[in-house]
């Protein structure tokens, strides 16, 4: 009896001191399952996954300059420039003809415009090679000395580029001016003249040598010249009365 007493209290005792002894005994954690498979999950469409890709994604402002560049006798293209070309619609010009690869459309849009309204404008002038406008000025040049026998070469060449330009100063090289149905004054009497003052500027064109501005743009009024200077621009242009040259001094 007393050996079962005794085997008793050493197993109460031991089970005590366990109990007494568990706050010191190191816990082992179980690893919960991993909550860092979320970050692998493909990012929201809508967010972008780097500063980079958001700097390059940034709408670029189209720069428009090209738009106003001024050629005149005092401001001439680089010689050897060379615009971007393509081919005007066989319904508005030759084939062959060509203008701006920028402005194209907006120059058939308003032909076309014009005749679905019963005017037929005809390019009859666009974009010129250097040999050509060469050529061009030079034959003026010796129109001006059959008809004036005392003038030098030099006056010859000043009055003939009031008419035809010099070589690297016409807007023609430039590729965004055009000559349309004829090259006379009375022009300005015909339905595509009219058409024109009235429309030109909702698609970017301006009559680029207005009468009365000859001193300012070195040039004869010619009701049949129209340079492409985008609709913006032509509007506000054509509200100021002014011409570029003016314009550009004033406003840019």
């Amino acid at each position: 009896m007393f050996k079962k007493f005794f085997a008793l209290f050493i197993c109460i005792v031991f089970c005590l001191s366990l109990v007494a002894c568990k706050g010191d005994l190191p816990t082992i954690e179980i690893p919960s399952e991993p909550s860092s498979q979320v970050e692998y999950l493909p990012q929201s469409s809508s967010e972008p996954e780097s500063s980079e890709e958001e700097t390059s994604s940034e709408a670029v402002e189209e720069d428009d300059s090209w738009k106003m560049v001024l050629v005149n006798g005092w401001h001439p293209l680089e010689e050897g420039f060379m615009p971007d070309l393509t081919q005007i619609d066989t319904r508005f010009a030759n084939e062959g003809y060509k203008f701006d690869s920028r402005a194209i459309e907006d120059l058939n849009a308003m032909c076309q415009a014009a005749l679905k309204d019963g005017v037929k404008l005809w390019v009859i002038s666009p974009w010129r090679r250097n040999s050509t406008q060469t050529a061009n000025f030079n034959a003026q040049v010796q129109r001006v000395l059959a008809n004036n026998p005392s003038f030098s070469k030099e006056q010859a060449e000043d009055e003939a580029a009031t008419v035809v330009a010099r070589p690297w100063t016409s807007e023609h090289q430039l590729g965004l001016a055009i000559d349309f149905n004829s090259v006379e004054e009375s022009f300005e009497n015909t339905a595509q003249f009219r058409w024109l003052s009235e429309h030109a500027q909702d698609y970017g064109f301006i009559m680029r040598y207005p009468k009365s501005k000859e001193a300012i743009t070195g040039v004869i009024y010619e009701p049949w010249h129209y340079r492409y200077v985008g609709p913006e621009n032509a509007k506000a242009i054509k509200a100021s009365g002014l011409c570029l040259e003016e314009y550009l001094e004033k406003y840019k």
